[in-house]
């Protein structure tokens, strides 16, 4: 199931859909684009974040789904991933969650997208 993020304002907002919103606690997620450090369409590997989930959901269907907060070295993350090669990785300062690890339809628009918004928002600081 992917889930969408758009452009609102100056915020980047994430929303999940279907069982996803109910594995992850989270309807939505809320950054402010200024907080955006960057964003990668590069895939996403199972492996690096097998660290230890945050809340219950997802550990039912590991290498399946990963959906909700987990504790690695770096810090909180955020996941919303069915399909590795279909994330989009938003990287955050000043926040709860250090990346953003989410799923969309068409990960390059979503990506170039984003890094317009952020490019924007930057010319107006």
């Amino acid at each position: 199931m992917t889930a969408t993020a758009k452009i609102d304002g100056d915020n980047l907002v994430f929303e999940l859909h279907g069982i996803d919103k109910i594995l992850a606690i989270n309807r939505t997620i809320t950054v402010p684009l200024k907080h955006v450090v960057s964003v990668s369409s590069e895939r996403v590997g199972w492996k690096p974040f097998t660290r230890p989930k945050v809340n219950f959901s997802t550990h039912m269907f590991p290498g399946l789904v990963k959906v909700g907060d987990y504790l690695t070295r770096d810090g909180m993350m955020f996941f919303e991933m069915h399909h590795p090669n279909k994330c989009v990785t938003v990287s955050l300062d000043d926040e709860k969650y250090k990346k953003i690890i989410f799923e969309v339809e068409d990960k390059e628009s979503v990506t170039k997208a984003i890094n317009q918004a952020i490019s924007k928002t930057r010319k107006r600081a």
